[in-house]
């Protein structure tokens, strides 16, 4: 691919200074640097360069781009066609236009923060943001937030926690960073992004796939049995054919696609985008999903994003690797040749200790949703209780320095052929860990495949931002001799309040669940129980002492994940359904009728049993079919939204369950030409 064409769809920093004047540029880039006010003047240049631009590129429309609350992304096109006051056609866009936007907003999820009557809804333009070009429309990346101002998307929040964190951080780097004075601390966000791809014409025939993006019926152990022989093996054709035109278009938008590759599961992918400062990182991510979605269609295929579309499958995660880095590139999280000696990396790493140990209610609030407690837990998924890895070496210096005792020095190497000995890195990874330092950088792996970034990042933007307000104040007007005592002091205390969240060991045994347990770590099984304890515990409270959210909109957000669940679990309940008497029951009849129809004619024991087999299993599922009438009778009847969803999800996980084991028993007794469905052989061998 020629260089120059890199990005030649995006309105980026580069295009932005080639096409307006330099003083307006300058006026920009102090606006997004330094969180200033743009005028109007300003506005209308750049709008006009932005139209001059797009149209040349063949955009026909605009649309402000926004992330409503429930996590997806929504856009109204507006054409540049217009007339002017002689009636003549002419291509029109504003300033005003630009920066605000009007969509009809009323059916996005408020959590009842307003009524449906009132539709107004405002868009902003984040100009911190490239706008980009996508089937000829100019996408402006926006913010999104209510008549009176509340806010009503996962962006806003995002870049408040952005400049409030890098408002604590600044002062502390400049304590540490003399030659070079920080003005901005970023939070950088590195996301990998895990899915499964599926032949489109086996997703088409599969209603629970369609509508809840995951099998609620069928296992095949045939295929388990092929999951290591596909972990990193070669792309097939069709897939690589597929990641060739997605590369093509994140190439055009100016996405660094890092890596892609086969992952641990039968049809399931990685692809990897670079780092980026958060907000930008979380769009281009948002934009990723919907591009993988796009392009598989277009080849045949169809891409599944959901966390657990097969059971005893590798589930799909979004690992979010986060750092911290001053305007210079200084990496906070960097420990260096001499750690130990490292304050501000010292610092760093103890605030993030403490971040996860203060907020784990949080940080599992934010990483999941109803979906990805299927994936919780095993099948290369963290488990749902929040633990920190750092690593033998890291944890023995903070050990140290607890205990002003000298530090044990690890000194590992492997003998490589041809290339003598070679030092290891300073620890080995840790899987089954939801949290772990990856050498300059912290890897938040509990966050589910099909969930916005954005409420994770804000949490540790704000919480970081939160632990080191109280570390800046600790050290501000010290010397450089009591700065140095001071940060010895800082981290032992950290240490010795938080070292219960540092964990070396395998998450998943039964052992850790006691441990755990017994160092008074939380274990939310479920999102619904993470939420009904944020709710009892005032957890967001965080985001009040900040005035990120007022309590009507804390109070929102919370209806608005109830909503999720509920509506989750009603669509399993009402599929299953479907299933139970639309798929199974007609397979299982044709299986018997076969059966009788070859018993007319010739005696057989085994299949007179077969038949008996067959017709009871069809008898309980007829039973459950009965009970979720039931169930779901008796929730509409319940007002209260919390518990609507506890009871529903409570209901639903227990019943699902049992008619799978079921469906999953008659699967097995009717034959690949009498059922109906797809069977995970068929989908997960066909590519």
């Amino acid at each position: 691919m020629d260089l120059k064409e890199f990005g030649n769809l995006a309105f980026d920093k580069k295009t932005m200074k080639e096409n307006v004047p330099y003083p307006v540029y300058l006026k920009w880039k102090e606006a997004a640097r330094n969180n200033t006010t743009l005028d109007k003047e300003t506005a209308d240049s750049i709008a006009h360069a932005m139209k001059i631009w797009a149209i040349s590129k063949g955009a026909t429309s605009y649309t402000h781009w926004f992330q409503p609350l429930n996590g997806k992304t929504a856009n109204k096109k507006t054409a540049f066609l217009n007339r002017d006051d002689k009636h003549n056609p002419i291509n029109r866009f504003s300033g005003n236009e630009l920066i605000k936007g009007e969509p009809d907003a009323s059916s996005f999820p408020s959590g009842g923060m307003r009524s449906t009557f009132e539709a107004r809804g405002y868009t902003y333009w984040d100009l911190t943001a490239n706008s980009f070009i996508e089937d000829k429309v100019l996408y402006i990346p926006s913010v999104f937030v209510s008549f009176y101002g509340e806010k009503l998307d996962k962006k806003l929040p995002l870049i408040e926690s952005m400049n409030i964190l890098s408002k604590y951080a600044s002062p502390i780097c400049n304590m540490f960073l003399k030659d070079e004075k920080t003005y901005r601390v970023k939070a950088k966000v590195g996301l990998e992004q895990e899915f499964y791809l599926i032949d489109k014409e086996f997703y088409d025939k599969r209603i629970d796939l369609e509508y809840c993006g995951m099998s609620l019926v069928g296992r095949d152990s045939m295929v388990e049995k092929e999951i290591i022989s596909h972990y990193l093996g070669a792309i097939p054709q069709r897939v690589n054919d597929f990641f060739e035109d997605v590369n093509e278009q994140l190439y055009n938008l100016g996405i660094y696609m890092e890596a892609e590759h086969n992952e641990v599961g039968p049809n399931q992918f990685e692809i990897a985008i670079m780092y980026e400062n958060c907000n930008i990182s979380v769009d281009n991510n948002q934009l990723l999903m919907h591009i993988l979605e796009k392009t598989a269609i277009k080849h045949n295929l169809y891409c599944l994003l959901k966390e657990k579309p097969f059971k005893n499958m590798a589930g799909s995660g979004k690992h979010n690797n986060y750092s911290l880095t001053t305007n210079y590139g200084k990496n906070c999280f960097y420990p260096g040749d001499d750690p130990k000696n490292n304050y501000l990396f010292l610092l760093f790493l103890s605030a993030m200790i403490k971040v996860c140990n203060k907020y784990q209610n949080l940080i599992r609030l934010s990483s999941s949703s109803v979906s990805n407690d299927y994936r919780l837990g095993g099948n290369e998924a963290p488990p749902s209780i929040i633990s920190v890895f750092i690593g033998e070496d890291l944890e023995n210096i903070l050990k140290s320095i607890a205990k002003d005792q000298e530090i044990k020095g690890i000194n590992n190497k492997v003998k490589i052929p041809h290339l003598g000995e070679i030092q290891t890195d300073s620890s080995d990874r840790n899987r089954t860990s939801p949290v772990a330092f990856t050498g300059n950088k912290f890897e938040f792996r509990m966050l589910g495949s099909s969930k916005s970034a954005a409420d994770l990042n804000t949490v540790i933007n704000l919480a970081m931002a939160e632990v080191l307000k109280d570390i800046g104040k600790r050290l501000e007007g010290k010397n450089e001799k009591d700065l140095k005592e001071e940060v010895y002091k800082i981290v032992k205390e950290i240490y010795k309040e938080n070292s219960k969240i540092l964990f070396q060991g395998d998450g998943y045994s039964k052992e850790w669940i006691k441990e755990a347990e017994k160092r008074g770590l939380i274990n939310h099984k479920s999102f619904l129980d993470a939420l009904v304890y944020a709710k009892k515990n005032s957890s967001y409270e965080i985001f009040k002492e900040e005035k990120i959210f007022s309590q009507k909109e804390i109070d929102s957000i919370i209806n608005v994940e109830f909503e999720e669940i509920i509506k989750f679990c009603q669509q399993e309940l009402e599929i299953l359904s479907n299933l139970i008497y639309q798929e199974i029951l007609p397979s299982a009849m044709k299986e018997i009728k076969e059966i009788k129809s070859y018993l007319a004619f010739l005696e057989n024991e085994k299949l007179e049993e077969k038949a008996k087999r067959i017709n009871e299993n069809v008898k309980v599922l007829l039973e459950f079919g009965e009970e979720i009438k039931e169930i779901l009778k008796d929730f509409e009847k319940i007002k209260e939204i919390e518990e609507k969803a506890i009871y529903i999800q409570e209901k639903t996980r227990k019943i699902t369950e049992e008619i799978r084991e079921v469906a999953d028993n008659l699967e097995k007794e009717i034959s690949r030409e009498n059922y109906s469905m797809p069977r995970y052989v068929d989908m997960l061998k066909s590519l």
